[in-house]
């Protein structure tokens, strides 16, 4: 089995590729692409995957050759914030274009052997959305569903893993005596990230059709709760871990999302390369609030307690 990585560098992309390695019922070859020769040299020294090409996600060509061979294509690419080198479009729309190009370049103009297309995508994502963001990543999703490989879109919302951004934010606001948020009480419903390389190993490896996840699956974490709620409940985990009672938790300071776009606006007027964006803080205000049973029983996912996955990700 020949299994296609795109975005192969990132969290998800090594923990998947190590995911692969160690499945002992039948040897998975792993093609992993990343964007820069920085990129390839870092997993080269990881010893992670079996070939690994620099490509350019928007060029069909070098994509095209990058799959020969490959049974499955895993899509890992997707921003939630633009840069001045990468915009929604390039990230989204373009890249899946160009994939869907390149699964019709084969050598000789052979049929492509890449039998499924397994996207990770984001909850909220919604053509008449009015984040540029959501409807970026719904129109890359709705290429890719559009097109001749049969494709599964796992849609995710905060994914929490060890040594990630999300769960270092998550500790620092934990361990404080009080800590701001914008808007406390917005759902959010985090996955661990293991159940996340979890459910795409599962579907690569499924002996049924492709066919049968082909869509459009919702999936995230075992409880959905405020932010608010979930800050303290990182604080609970945190004293725990420092065999403390959770005498004092964190007071969280709620504060309006209107306030939060307003800054974001007076960043991105004042740098080519804002640390935030009103688009970006319209991601993460999504509320969070999905039946995941069908995904779960679908794929035959068990999903990891919330209070687990904090225990293993949080910082001392």
């Amino acid at each position: 089995m020949r299994v296609l990585i795109t975005g192969a560098n990132g969290h998800l992309g090594q923990r998947l590729i190590q995911r692969f390695v160690a499945y002992q019922a039948k040897p998975i070859e792993v093609v992993a692409l990343v964007r820069s020769k920085v990129a390839a040299a870092a997993l080269q020294a990881k010893n992670l995957a079996t070939t690994i090409h620099v490509v350019d996600y928007r060029d069909a060509e070098s994509l095209a050759a990058a799959a020969a061979g490959a049974d499955t294509l895993v899509h890992l690419v997707g921003i939630i914030k633009e840069s001045r080198d990468n915009s929604f479009h390039d990230a989204h729309e373009q890249a899946c274009a160009a994939l869907v190009a390149a699964l019709g370049k084969t050598p000789g103009g052979t049929k492509t052997t890449v039998k499924q297309i397994i996207h990770i995508g984001i909850l909220g994502a919604d053509m008449s959305s009015s984040n540029a963001c959501f409807r970026s990543r719904a129109a890359a999703e709705d290429i890719l569903l559009s097109g001749p490989i049969p494709a599964t879109v796992l849609r995710v919302p905060m994914v929490l893993g060890k040594d990630d951004a999300a769960s270092r934010h998550l500790a620092g606001q934990g361990s404080s005596a009080f800590c701001f948020t914008f808007r406390g009480d917005c759902l959010e419903q985090p996955i661990d990230s293991d159940d996340i390389i979890e459910a795409i190993f599962l579907a690569c490896v499924s002996e049924a059709p492709p066919e049968t996840t082909a869509g459009i699956l919702e999936l995230a974490g075992p409880e959905s709760l405020s932010r608010a709620e979930l800050i303290r409940r990182a604080g609970v985990c945190l004293a725990q871990q420092a065999g403390r009672r959770a005498n004092r938790l964190p007071f969280v300071i709620s504060l309006p999302i209107g306030l939060g776009n307003l800054l974001a606006s007076l960043l991105e007027l004042g740098r080519s390369q804002p640390p935030v964006t009103r688009a970006m803080l319209g991601v993460l205000d999504h509320d969070d609030r999905v039946d995941i049973n069908h995904t779960c029983q679908l794929l035959g996912l068990k999903l990891t307690p919330l209070d687990e996955t904090l225990s293993k990700v949080l910082l001392e």
